[in-house]
């Protein structure tokens, strides 16, 4: 297993000037970084999660792995869904309705950094994904500029091109959406690939249901494409029926790439190339920054660390075709 990246960005080390222009807190407001509790509580062996939907797939999956993961180290894992909503996601961030804890890893989809740095019931924390890219608050999380641009280029070197991108959320922006987003732009730019805005499909939400909505807009308007980056499995799971009902042969006529690697994409007509992040290092990430919190003396300084997991791709039978 590739072992993860990580950056110290407070505490101990030295903070980089590029990490100081980078920071979005610009307010006085209590600095977060300086993770130090006043009184320690006895430890209650729970952890609580806040996950947006679990009938997404990879957080289904991810949350299976979490779980087995902490009971290994006499964890147990309080599970909340946040459905995404701002309200609860901030509600759980301050403990409302939680019983005590030992902390908390959360994924978010619409907490700010602001939220946190106004948190009632402050302790320890991890953050998943890159919906807050860039804060002073410990986080894990793929490159996901550089997933897509891996994605794309496969394409291209498959020999698509002019390669649609499905999951650009203007009307509900988030950082991983929109590093995704810009990892296909700068692979676009960098191939020479068709640029067109018609190639760029808008999606509500990360689901079959828009990826197949959105597919079936590119053909309705007679948007000429070989190739198509989804920005998850489960909108390429959607992509595939679409093309499918179009007629379409995958991958002689359009090859398809999603992101995450969940286990349907194994089992798909014809099985689905993604970029498969290393759910074991995310997961082995969380839990030890989350333990080396929990673990700190009160009033201890510690270091803030991004940890950048590894993320490789996976090539099935959705773009096994000849370069042409």
């Amino acid at each position: 297993m590739t072992r993860a990246r990580t950056t110290v960005i407070s505490g101990a080390e030295r903070r980089t000037d590029r990490t100081a222009r980078r920071s979005p807190v610009a307010d006085p407001a209590p600095t977060p970084s300086r993770i130090a509790p006043v009184l320690r509580r006895e430890r209650t062996g729970l952890v609580a999660l806040a996950v947006p939907n679990l009938e997404e797939p990879y957080f289904a999956e991810l949350t299976a792995l979490l779980v087995r993961r902490a009971d290994a180290r006499g964890l147990s894992i309080l599970i909340q869904q946040t459905e995404g909503d701002h309200d609860r996601e901030v509600d759980i961030a301050n403990g409302v309705g939680l019983p005590p804890t030992d902390g908390l890893i959360h994924i978010p989809r619409s907490l700010t950094v602001g939220d946190l740095t106004r948190r009632t019931s402050p302790g320890p924390l991890v953050l998943l994904g890159e919906h807050i890219q860039v804060s002073p608050f410990t986080h894990v999380a793929i490159d996901n500029r550089d997933a897509m641009r891996t994605a794309t280029v496969h394409l291209a070197e498959a020999g698509c091109r002019r390669v649609a991108f499905v999951g650009a959320r203007d009307a509900s922006p988030s950082d991983a959406a929109d590093r995704r987003y810009a990892g296909y732009r700068e692979a676009v730019a960098e191939l020479g690939l068709a640029a067109e805005p018609a190639l760029v499909a808008q999606l509500v939400a990360f689901t079959p249901e828009e990826g197949r909505r959105a597919a079936e807009g590119l053909l309705a308007a007679g948007i000429g494409f070989d190739g198509v980056v989804c920005s998850n499995d489960s909108v390429a799971i959607g992509v595939l029926a679409a093309l499918h009902t179009g007629g379409l042969r995958i991958p002689e006529d359009v090859a398809v790439v999603g992101v995450d690697d969940v286990r349907g994409a194994r089992f798909t007509t014809p099985p689905l190339t993604t970029v498969a992040p290393d759910n074991e290092a995310i997961v082995e990430a969380a839990l030890v920054e989350l333990e080396r919190q929990i673990a700190a003396p009160p009033g201890a300084d510690m270091p803030v660390r991004h940890v950048i997991a590894p993320a490789r791709l996976v090539v099935r039978e959705s773009t096994a075709r000849s370069a042409r």
